[in-house]
């Protein structure tokens, strides 16, 4: 006759050693609290962190617009304030701001980087209708934001920023301050920072699932090869691509400015064409300042999400709906 297993000790709340009889099945996310509680970090965490250039804290969140609401309630906003939003902000950014009880003030952006330019920014802050509690920069179709300029704003203003670069997972390896970004499966947020404090205080459901990051430098290869093609396949269209986009970055996101203010009717030519586009809408309940570039960049921009397993014929016809589109 075979002895019993002996019963597995594991550590207690208060740090004693009890036995657990064998047979009894382990609360992993017990686990997984009670390890975050002791300041270890889960393995997605922690190599979402080692992508960074500097030491970070790193936590990856189910959902996007809980996990930017959270973020900002864990730099200490105060409901009823204002916070600043890029004019070009979409509706998940947007969203997170009202469900952490702050109201959104649109503000205009750079016409070349289509973000939020710090020199603008600074000399319309006055003009803020109410109290300004953060500042939610938003990056651009998955271009890089300047960390450290926003490191700079902060110290200068004294108000809590949060980068919004869900669409960014490329290139954002900086986090002086707290930034967004979105994980390369499609699915689900982290958030990161050189400072752990408020990244150990967002209270907001966690990641389960394809992270995505095992098969990314695969995935990035394939989005810059179709990219490629697509820019060559385009070249006497009319139609411009972001700086960059392609070759010293990616993002499954394609933003097309169009020689034309009829972004609407463009994308709606290409979505009965069988092509997945859109162009940005703007909420106009929402308080906003002066957006002259924002408004122009909104009506001569067409956003295409980018299949990277197009073959040649498929990027052909693509690329033949698009002329026709803008025709």
């Amino acid at each position: 006759m075979l002895p019993k297993p002996a019963a597995a000790p594991i550590a207690s709340p208060a740090g004693k050693t009890r036995l657990r009889a064998p047979g009894v099945p382990i609360d992993f996310d017990a686990v997984a609290k009670a390890l975050g509680a002791a300041g270890h970090a889960s393995d997605l965490d922690q190599r979402l962190a080692g992508r960074f250039a500097r030491p970070v804290a790193a936590r990856a969140f189910a959902d996007r617009v809980e996990a930017t609401a959270a973020a900002l309630k864990a730099l200490g906003v105060r409901p009823g304030g204002v916070c600043v939003v890029s004019a070009l902000a979409d509706p998940e950014t947007l969203a997170g701001v009202a469900a952490a009880g702050l109201k959104a003030w649109l503000v205009d952006v750079d016409p070349f980087s289509a973000m939020f330019d710090t020199g603008h920014l600074r000399a319309r802050l006055p003009e803020a209708p109410g109290p300004l509690e953060a500042i939610v920069p938003a990056a651009a179709h998955g271009r890089a934001p300047d960390m450290r300029a926003w490191a700079a704003f902060r110290a200068e203003t004294g108000l809590p920023i949060l980068v919004d670069a869900a669409g960014a997972f490329d290139v954002v390896i900086e986090a002086p301050v707290p930034v967004l970004v979105g994980l390369p499966a499609g699915q689900g947020v982290f958030v990161a920072c050189e400072d752990a404090t408020p990244i150990n205080a967002i209270e907001a459901a966690p990641f389960v699932g394809d992270d995505g990051l095992a098969t990314w430098p695969g995935l990035r290869q394939r989005l810059c090869g179709t990219a490629q093609q697509l820019r060559v396949l385009l070249l006497d269209s009319g139609v411009g691509f972001q700086p960059g986009w392609g070759m010293s970055w990616i993002s499954p996101t394609c933003a097309l400015s169009l020689p034309t203010d009829d972004a609407g009717a463009v994308a709606w030519k290409l979505q009965a064409a069988g092509v997945p586009a859109s162009c940005a809408v703007r909420d106009h309940a929402l308080d906003t300042d002066g957006t002259p570039v924002a408004d122009h960049l909104a009506a001569s921009t067409v956003v295409l999400t980018l299949d990277p397993n197009l073959d040649i014929e498929a990027l052909d016809r693509l690329c033949d709906a698009l002329r026709d589109a803008v025709a």
